[in-house]
């Protein structure tokens, strides 16, 4: 999923000069496009602050992975996703 604004809460407090919008008078900064780093942050420190900011809501939307494990004489194949065996195995 991809935003059309920067998620970071914090974005419009950085004071770049092309965050300030308005007409003479009433000039504000606001976020810019969330268009790199994931579609969510316009920058890595926007991006860094964001994950920051949500630390706790993803570690609650993300469970604990197991202990997981394989057997000393096998590898993964990444290009097929197979657990294949050794060949030679000295075991």
């Amino acid at each position: 999923m991809s935003y059309n604004n920067c998620q970071n809460p914090k974005c419009h407090y950085n004071d770049t000069t092309d965050r300030i919008r308005g007409s003479k008078g009433n000039k504000v900064y606001t976020t810019r496009k969330g268009t790199h780093y994931f579609g969510i942050a316009c920058t890595l420190g926007c991006l860094n602050e964001f994950w920051e900011h949500h630390k706790e809501q993803i570690q609650r939307a993300i469970p604990p992975m197991p202990i997981q494990s394989r057997p000393i004489d096998t590898y993964y194949h990444w290009s097929s996703g197979e657990l294949r065996k050794l060949e030679n195995s000295q075991s």
